[in-house]
């Protein structure tokens, strides 16, 4: 059954038009580019966030679950820009209705949402722009890295809007209540430098080292044991939205679930043998 599942999943990928995957499979790691040029000819941003490219990051998760090849994956954008928002063409036509309009938005969030139930690390690697839709979608990967000169900005208010996909919580979650009422209140941009003080980000690089440093994080990554990385991810999320005592039960679950596995008896061996372990993600 998982056979079939992963031949149709590789057939959804090949038809791919807005995401560009290459896999290093000695190393574990894929990483995604982003390329959705802007639907209307009058808009100048690159990488928006349109209809085709939301489409394709539904099966992000999919194609990645029972990919042995992957354990970790870096997703970015092209031309320098990780993302400029939204992209608005059409949302004002006359068959738009509220109703549509919030299931829209509710089916975007929830796909940005599954790249943080993806129980594999995911990493924002964020050059130039980081705006609105695009903003969101970094805030539901595990790791942010930025460049030195990126930039960042909900400016959904200075265009008669406000972040509807999640961006008013998880930024909140993520810097604290001031920090984002700021930001989201003003439309204010604020450097990678500023990102980086605020805890938006977990750290920022020069240019000219800033693909290989991140790739270098996404390899240590690949290296340790997938399962335990995997639900510790996923505890680690749910640590904002459960009583203690409820996350306490799932630590304790987790463990129980991780003792049982191949690697965490090479872990502790290796560990006694003074070696490198070697991790075969079961």
């Amino acid at each position: 059954m998982v056979e079939k599942f992963i031949k149709n999943i590789e057939d959804i990928e090949s038809k791919f038009e807005h995401i560009t995957i290459r896999r290093d499979p000695e190393n574990y790691v894929t990483t995604l580019t982003m390329n959705h040029p802007a639907l209307n000819p009058n808009d100048k941003r690159v990488n928006t966030m349109g209809p085709g490219l939301v489409e394709e990051l539904r099966f992000v998760p999919e194609i990645f679950r029972f990919d042995p090849d992957t354990r970790v994956i870096i997703i970015n954008g092209s031309n320098n820009c990780f993302g400029s928002g939204a992209d608005l063409s059409g949302s004002t036509d006359e068959e738009s209705t509220p109703w549509l309009t919030k299931q829209y938005v509710a089916r975007m969030t929830r796909i940005f949402k599954s790249f943080r139930d993806l129980g594999k690390p995911i990493i924002a690697a964020i050059e130039g722009l980081l705006i609105g839709a695009n903003f969101e979608l970094a805030l539901n990967c595990d790791l942010r890295y930025a460049k030195d000169t990126a930039s960042f900005s909900f400016g959904e208010v200075l265009v008669g809007m406000f972040p509807g996909n999640a961006g008013t919580h998880l930024l909140a979650r993520n810097i604290g209540l001031g920090r984002a009422m700021e930001m989201i209140l003003t439309g204010k941009t604020i450097s990678a430098q500023r990102a980086y003080e605020i805890g938006l980000v977990n750290d920022v690089f020069k240019a000219e080292r800033f693909e290989k440093k991140v790739y270098k994080i996404a390899k240590h990554l690949a290296s340790l044991a997938p399962i335990a990385v995997g639900i510790a991810k996923q505890i680690v999320n749910y640590s904002n939205s459960v009583p203690l005592d409820v996350g306490l039960e799932l630590d304790a679950y987790g463990f129980g679930l991780v003792s049982s596995t191949e690697d965490y008896k090479e872990g502790i061996e290796a560990m006694f043998e003074g070696r490198p372990p070697k991790y075969k993600n079961k």
